[in-house]
């Protein structure tokens, strides 16, 4: 940080730029006289336009450019702290050496310099690069506590105690509220089998009222016979034909389809003799294939064998594994 006086009278006061601008360098005023040059062939001057393109609000009055400095105490200007890069997080010092090196200077430095000792220590370990890898500062060793003759008594009575096995408690038998035999009277009777009725039918007798029955009009029309109709079976001969069936004209389909199928004419058909042979065939001569075409094929039969008894020769030179021999004795046999 820095401080930078500041008045009333520092301020310059720029005058407006001229009208000529051939004071600028050469190069920079042909540019713009080019431009202002596309301009002009460019832009249509409309009235419209140039009326829209009018200020609207009132000009109370002619700029006069004044400095911003109103009063005159002193501006104190704080320069911004940069976030640390890459090259500033690494190199910073480890975190094991600042926290070795503050133990060791614990007793020699001022209380200021230790605050500045601690300030790298947090900037190191919030880094990055410590974040990434997981830096954790070093924590002080808590010395083992060796246990006496007392205390390793004592643990050993604790771990007889836990090798017993566990004993499970008996379980109460629990009150079956049930009834007593005598009393289940409903029982007694569902426990006889089941009887069965046989329901016997009574012979058939005359009664008093059949004798006296009349019977109505619908049972004596229900009592009579059916009478078939036999004219329609009973056809005579010869029977006869249609009169429609007499003047029918049949079309040209029928007759096509009445027309039977047309075969062909076979070679045998053709020939005076069909079994005599022809002369090439009697000159003819079998070669060795059809020769062999010719005969049977034989089977092997390998059911039946010609010596069932025979062992084959590799039979003979094999040799039993322990696991054969074992399988080959007797069950029951040591």
């Amino acid at each position: 940080m820095h401080k930078v006086s500041r008045s009333s009278k520092c301020c310059p006061t720029f005058d407006h730029l001229p009208e000529n601008m051939n004071c600028f360098l050469p190069d920079i005023s042909n540019s713009w006289q080019r431009l202002l040059e596309r301009h002009k062939h460019m832009f249509t001057r409309r009235k419209r336009l140039l009326k829209i393109a009018q200020h609207n609000r009132p000009i109370r009055g002619r700029f006069i450019p004044k400095c911003p400095c109103k009063y005159k105490k002193p501006i104190e200007f704080v320069r911004e702290t940069p976030t640390r890069t890459r090259t500033e997080q690494l190199a910073l010092p480890a975190v094991r050496k600042l926290l070795l090196f503050k133990e060791d200077v614990k007793e020699l430095f001022e209380p200021l310099r230790t605050f500045t000792i601690n300030r790298l220590i947090r900037l190191s370990l919030l880094s990055v690069y410590s974040r990434l890898s997981n830096i954790q500062p070093p924590q002080k060793k808590v010395p083992v506590h060796k246990w006496d003759d007392a205390e390793w008594k004592k643990h050993i009575k604790y771990l007889k105690r836990l090798a017993k096995p566990k004993k499970e408690p008996k379980q109460p038998k629990l009150p079956v509220n049930k009834m007593k035999l005598e009393s289940m009277s409903r029982f007694k009777e569902l426990a006889l089998p089941k009887t069965y009725e046989e329901s016997m039918k009574e012979p058939w007798a005359l009664t008093p009222a059949m004798k006296n029955y009349e019977p109505t009009e619908n049972i004596k029309k229900m009592a009579q016979p059916i009478i078939h109709d036999d004219s329609a079976l009973i056809q005579s001969f010869p029977i006869p034909i249609n009169p429609t069936a007499l003047t029918y004209k049949a079309t040209k389909r029928i007759k096509e389809i009445a027309t039977p199928r047309e075969k062909g004419v076979g070679e045998s058909d053709l020939k005076e003799n069909p079994f005599s042979i022809s002369p090439n065939a009697l000159k003819a001569r079998t070669t060795a294939r059809i020769k062999e075409l010719a005969e049977p094929k034989e089977y092997e039969n390998a059911h039946i064998r010609e010596n069932p008894f025979a062992i084959s020769p590799a039979a003979l030179k094999a040799k039993a594994s322990p696991r054969i021999i074992e399988l080959a004795k007797p069950k029951g046999s040591s």
